[in-house]
């Protein structure tokens, strides 16, 4: 099965903490490189041909959706219905009314394609209706990020993503096509009389269905070849990172781009919407190798067939030979202490020392070059300038104390790693306001009350963040939430899935709302700077922020643009910052710093 779902009961690692073949790629690539990225959540620049790639795939998977039976080539890109998904965004195993694929008529099959040129033909014409829309969906992605970088309409060729779709299109024919002549009568059969996979492959119908519509009779047609050929991929409607495959015990986890499995076959297929001539073709051939661990130790030891990379942009077809399942225990075991070492907790600075890999050379197709690199891993590397194995020959703030101007007194700094993120405290319920993100209003005597703001209804360990039957009186303790004092001098705890209301019992210790603290000094070096645009009822806004280090943390600041002060377009990487009476805010394992209109940025100069 290309799915494989964590069990709540067992599963004492969690989504946050489990080990990816990214992050294994990354380590390997430069320790440091891993914890600026995996550890301070430093976010790398967010160029256009990053979101052309998964536009590509995602117009591919779109196309080997949709069937040659049912729609004609020139139909709209949003023909099929959007699929049903349950609560946790997957295909919904229990919906029970017409799937979108149900709800189209089947097509006169005058109009079907009758070769396997005018199959293709239909396909590439599909292909690109949706390449249109998927990179539209990019692009607007991609100007809402706050770390966008480069010109769309400079950086993206269309002509050059039309050919990889397309080429993309025609590999997978290549799969019709030796479906069409090769395919056993017996899985033929049992498709026509309805057999599906635990985890079918995407076509626009449910789980399970009675005779398959689109069953002929005789030997296999060329629609049935399309049909049986398709691959499991993520189904494109799906959230995010909920098709994943994960370990048994949890601590791994992957999302397959491709698995083909008719003829008894299990190819696991990597899309690389790339020509395949960077370092990262060594990565590529890594991950294949990983993905194969995980189908093999998700499918009781039982290995895949074959491993492939498909380089759109080169046209080519690249075979990684399959691990031997020595090759496959040893790895294994890797995984695991590298698992132990980076995940299970969280390494200090110092154990990722800044040793980065020799680059490596490839060829068109990601083969092999002896050519020499053109860059150092150190100068193509997008935190060099705050690094110590790159430009950085300083220190880095460790807080301390600063006289800044227009301040009689010094101003003391906190140190990133030593900020209270989450607090505690305990009221009680004066006032209950239902709806999807119900709020309750807690007080303390009659001196202070508190705003909370349960933006959660789901707790980490799957229970609720609050009590279904909680009213108005009850004693109540919120535990590890944001607080905050708003610009009106208002208390604000907000309840993600890290935090909770709980019923106080007796015995249990009351905290006072006038504990936590809820404004912060801070001093650091510059990474990065950010901004966010759009357009409300209220017309155009701005957000600015930035990404500030010390010795031993990191913190994302965010704030108004009038907030700011003028110091801020002053602002370049690797300067030396003030920020004083900030607020902290955030969500699960991300937490940042908030600029009131009180903050104020001050650059330090030597």
């Amino acid at each position: 099965m290309p799915v494989r779902l964590p069990n709540p009961e067992l599963d004492f690692v969690g989504q946050y903490n489990r080990l990816s073949a990214s992050q294994v790629n990354t380590w390997k690539a430069c320790p440091r490189l891993w914890y600026y990225e995996k550890v301070r959540r430093f976010v790398m620049p967010q160029i256009p041909i990053l979101y052309v790639g998964r536009a590509v795939e995602e117009a591919i998977c779109k196309t080997l959706k949709e069937s040659p039976s049912l729609i004609v080539s020139s139909a709209p890109a949003d023909i099929y219905a959007p699929t049903p998904l349950d609560d946790e965004g997957r295909p919904d195993r229990n919906y029970d009314k017409k799937w979108p694929a149900e709800q189209l008529l089947l097509l006169a099959k005058s109009k079907w394609p009758t070769d396997s040129d005018s199959l293709l033909e239909w396909a590439n014409q599909r292909v690109l209706s949706h390449l249109t829309v998927c990179l539209e969906a990019m692009r607007i992605e991609w100007s809402k990020h706050d770390r966008k970088a480069g010109d769309w309409e400079a950086d993206v060729d269309m002509d050059r993503c039309e050919r990889m779709a397309r080429n993309g299109i025609r590999l997978h024919m290549d799969e019709v096509n030796s479906c069409m002549k090769t395919v056993r009568q017996e899985e033929v059969d049992a498709w026509r009389a309805g057999k599906r996979d635990f985890w079918p492959a995407p076509d626009g119908r449910g789980y399970s269905i009675d005779v398959h519509p689109l069953a002929q009779t005789g030997p296999v047609t060329l629609i049935e070849a399309w049909e049986i050929a398709r691959p499991w991929f993520v189904d494109p409607d799906a959230k995010p990172f909920m098709m994943n495959a994960v370990h048994p015990e949890h601590w791994f986890q992957g999302e397959y781009d491709l698995v083909y499995r008719w003829g008894g076959q299990k190819k696991i297929v990597d899309i690389k919407a790339s020509l395949g001539n960077s370092d990262r073709s060594g990565d590529y051939v890594e991950q294949l190798r990983m993905y194969a661990y995980l189908w093999w130790i998700t499918h009781d030891k039982e290995p895949v067939d074959s491993l492939e990379i498909w380089y759109l942009a080169a046209d080519t077809i690249k075979t990684i030979e399959v691990p031997s399942e020595q090759e496959l225990e040893e790895l294994g075991a890797e995984l695991h202490s590298m698992w132990s070492q980076l995940r299970e907790e969280t390494p200090r600075i110092e154990r990722c020392p800044p040793d980065p890999a020799p680059m490596r050379s490839f060829g068109p197709g990601g083969v092999p070059s002896d050519d020499a690199p053109k860059m150092s891993r150190c100068q193509r590397c997008d935190w060099s300038h705050v690094c110590p194995g790159g430009e950085f020959k300083d220190e880095h703030p460790n807080g301390g104390s600063f006289h800044l101007p227009g301040l009689v007194t010094e101003t003391e700094g906190t140190p990133l790693d030593e900020i209270k993120t989450r607090h505690t405290v305990t009221g009680q319920v004066h006032a209950i306001i239902s709806g999807n993100r119900p709020r309750i209003t807690i007080a303390e005597g009659n001196s202070a009350f508190a705003d909370v703001q349960i933006q959660a209804s789901e707790y980490k360990d799957g229970g609720p963040t609050m009590p279904e039957d909680l009213k108005k009186g009850d004693v109540v303790c919120v535990e590890n939430a944001f607080f905050q004092i708003n610009y009106k001098g208002a208390l604000i705890l907000k309840v993600d899935p890290f935090a909770r209301v709980v019923r106080m019992q007796d015995g249990d210790e009351e905290i006072s709302l006038h504990t936590p603290r809820a404004r912060w000094n801070i001093i650091g070096t510059v990474v990065y700077r950010t901004e966010k645009r759009g357009v409300s009822a209220r017309g155009d806004w701005c957000r600015k922020g930035l990404m500030l280090m010390d010795e031993f943390g990191s913190l994302k600041v965010e704030g108004w643009q009038a907030d700011w002060g003028t110091q801020y377009d002053m602002l370049k990487p690797g300067d030396r910052v003030v920020i004083t009476n900030i607020g902290i805010d955030g969500w699960a394992a991300l937490t940042k710093g908030e600029m009131y209109r009180s903050s104020r940025l001050h650059i330090l100069h030597d």
